[in-house]
C-alpha cells in the first residue's frame, strides 16, 4: 500500500484546512493537493492527501471511508498513479502541431 490517498465526495464548503484537520486526528498529514475549477475557481470535490506513513494512509482509510463531513460520506481510498497522457497537439516527431481554424471570409 502507498501513503497517498484520493479522497473524493468532498463538500464544496470544505477548505484544505479542514481536510487537513480532519486527516491529521489519524495520522502524519505529509502533505495536501485540493484542486479548484480553472475557471470558477471552485473546488472539484475532491482531494489528493499525503500520509508521512503507509500505516496513516491505512489507518485513515479505515477510519474516514464512509465518514460524514457536512452531511456527505466520504470516499478514501488508495490514489491510483496517473499514466503519461498522450500529447495530442504534437506530431509523430514532437513538433507542436498547426492549429487550423474557421477562416474568415471577407465579403
Amino acid at each position: 500500500m502507498a501513503n497517498r490517498l484520493y479522497v473524493g465526495n468532498i463538500p464544496f464548503k470544505v477548505t484544505e484546512e479542514t481536510i487537513r484537520a480532519l486527516f491529521s486526528g489519524v495520522g502524519e498529514v505529509d502533505s495536501i493537493s485540493y484542486p479548484t475549477d480553472a475557471r470558477t475557481g471552485k473546488p472539484k470535490g475532491m482531494a489528493f492527501v499525503v500520509m508521512a506513513s503507509e500505516g496513516d494512509a491505512a489507518k485513515a482509510i479505515e477510519s474516514l471511508n464512509g465518514a460524514l463531513l457536512l452531511g456527505r460520506p466520504l470516499n478514501v481510498s488508495e490514489a491510483n498513479t496517473q499514466e503519461p497522457r498522450e500529447r495530442r497537439d504534437l506530431d509523430v516527431n514532437g513538433r507542436k502541431l498547426e492549429v487550423r481554424g474557421k477562416k474568415k471570409h471577407d465579403d
